[in-house]
């Protein structure tokens, strides 16, 4: 099928929500992405101005990628919060504001006009990643998520491990470290609050307070420093950005290695801004660690921890393939 002709086949409406930006886009059933716009949310957190922004978008997108919305399936919708997706509602989502107990499913349907799919975003990203990036094959798969936050989505055989209430899958809700800082879900030492984006910025920063010399006061240039500063200091050779990796590689082995211990999975895929934005940093060392933590009855040699390949696009294909397979419109 041409390039054009195929912005007239059936395809499904996406969206990727992050905690400060929204991926949209239209998919076909091969996974080719038709269109795409990414831009940033707004100051209303309601879930109406989210869906009433999401829903004009859309609409704006199909007309200028001449894509006939006659043919759209389906929109998937993929964002953090803790959700029942069999019922459609979101129960919180912290990102987003103070909700509870949103029927967001209807509201969407409602808004754009054709049925609608809600998913956490990391189980998004993982049904991408399984159907057209790392974990392609593995019957048993692991992606996290290491960017804002940490999250994961658990595949078995294709199908999302959700747990009796549909919340499983939190790994950075894990307590690491007992005593260790206070985590935004309101616990203490938890993988996100130690290993996330924030987590890295705010060591950085502490190291900065106390004296310590490092350059990456200068690599941030006046402006805030992010873990991707720290990445630049320790590219560079800079002994506090070294340090803060090797803490960070501490703290997402032991995540890790739980997980394995507890999942036994085929493919463990690690995505999300931090994860990709130092994997050249922090795969190897996090293979290591993983080594040291898991026990002689895990075969670490067939157990494969990978970077994820699609990068942005696993939440946005994740959320087509959940239109193909939740419409009974698959074929695949």
């Amino acid at each position: 099928m041409g390039a054009e002709s195929a912005r007239f086949a059936r395809c499904a409406a996406c969206c990727d929500v992050g905690g400060t930006k929204v991926l949209i886009g239209f998919v076909d059933r091969l996974g080719n992405v038709l269109a795409r716009e990414r831009y940033l949310l707004g100051a209303g957190r309601e879930p109406e101005d989210i869906v009433g922004e999401l829903a004009a978008r859309l609409h704006a997108l199909a007309d200028r990628s001449s894509v006939d919305w006659n043919r759209v399936a389906g929109l998937g919708y993929g964002t953090a919060g803790m959700m029942d997706v069999e019922s459609g509602v979101i129960f919180a989502s912290p990102t987003q504001g103070a909700w509870r107990d949103v029927p967001f499913r209807a509201l969407l349907r409602d808004a754009v006009g054709v049925p609608a799919w809600i998913e956490m975003d990391a189980n998004a990203a993982a049904l991408g990643e399984a159907w057209l990036g790392a974990g392609v094959g593995a019957d048993y798969f692991v992606h996290i998520i290491v960017g804002t936050g940490i999250g994961s989505g658990i595949l078995v055989r294709g199908e999302v491990l959700r747990g009796w209430r549909g919340t499983a899958g939190e790994i950075g809700h894990t307590t690491i470290e007992p005593d260790g800082p206070l985590c935004n879900c309101g616990n203490y030492g938890c993988l996100e609050a130690l290993a996330a984006g924030p987590a890295i910025a705010l060591r950085a920063q502490a190291a900065i307070q106390q004296g310590r010399r490092t350059s990456i006061t200068e690599l941030a240039d006046g402006g805030a420093i992010s873990a991707e500063t720290v990445f630049r200091a320790a590219r560079a050779g800079d002994q506090v950005g070294r340090d803060i990796l090797d803490k960070v590689v501490e703290y997402l082995g032991i995540g890790l290695a739980n997980a394995i211990t507890l999942l036994n999975p085929q493919v463990v895929a690690l995505g999300g801004g931090v994860a990709l934005g130092g994997g050249d940093l922090l795969l190897e060392p996090v293979r290591r660690a993983v080594a040291r933590r898991c026990g002689s009855w895990i075969d670490l040699e067939r157990t494969r921890i990978v970077l994820s390949t699609l990068g942005e696009d696993a939440g946005l294909l994740g959320a087509a393939r959940l239109v193909w397979k939740s419409s009974g419109d698959e074929n695949l």
